[in-house]
């Protein structure tokens, strides 16, 4: 479904991805992790269009997306949350979820996929009229994921989703990623809960400074600490 062939970064003269490939299968979830700097933001951000690569090849459902522009690359199913949520402080947590159909016309499917993605985070309804910016962190990743479940993702890009949150809501967070895939939505996941993203993910690549150093399937990555500790410092 996603394919990256040697794609490389540069940050002016800082070469920030040096060569990073990567696949991922329709139905999988697939983890990026990495100590801080290893590139793995940056990778997101350069197959959703944000950045664009120096060379190198990105393919997803069929179509090469160098050259497109993100708006496109967002109207072909391909979603990205990014570190930080970026929500629409000033609007309200409904207005928010709307934004998500921006590029849709079917209103009645909006309206059901709405009152889905309300069952899915309860409080999301709750808070339906409350500004974005005063929710708390759990119930801002609700709403990012939320919105992003708008738009019908093929395939859902999340950027950092544990970042910031209570033991307990990143449990519940890596719950809701689990639950996703088996309702059949593709995961491109990046954390720096490793731990957490192995245990949830099908396949893993582990970068540093901008390349990938191992790939492997996720649950005998898990069991490996000599390597974890090897190249995340954190096992």
């Amino acid at each position: 479904m996603l394919e990256l062939r040697d794609v490389q970064v540069s940050y002016g003269e800082v070469r920030a991805l040096r060569g990073i490939s990567l696949k991922v299968e329709e139905g999988q979830i697939v983890t990026l992790i990495g100590a801080n700097g290893a590139g793995k933001s940056t990778t997101l951000r350069t197959i959703s269009g944000l950045l664009k690569p120096t060379s190198g090849s990105i393919h997803f459902d069929g179509k090469e997306l160098n050259g497109t522009e993100p708006h496109e690359i967002t109207r072909s199913g391909l979603i990205h949350v990014p570190e930080g949520r970026m929500l629409l402080e000033n609007m309200t947590v409904r207005e928010n979820l709307l934004a998500g159909a921006y590029c849709r016309s079917d209103k009645d499917a909006i309206q059901s996929d709405l009152g889905d993605v309300e069952t899915r985070f309860p409080i999301l309804a709750e808070r339906n009229a409350q500004k974005a910016r005063t929710l708390s962190g759990g119930e801002r990743q609700m709403l990012a994921i939320g919105r992003a479940l708008m738009s019908r993702p093929k395939l859902l890009m999340l950027d950092e989703p544990s970042l910031g949150l209570a033991p307990k809501l990143v449990e519940e967070m890596f719950e809701s990623v689990s639950t996703l895939k088996s309702e059949g939505t593709t995961i491109l996941l990046v954390e720096q809960n490793a731990y957490g993203a192995l245990a949830v993910a099908d396949y893993a690549y582990v970068l540093r400074v901008g390349e990938v150093v191992v790939e492997k399937d996720a649950r005998s990555l898990l069991t490996d600490k000599s390597l974890l500790d090897a190249y995340l410092g954190e096992a």
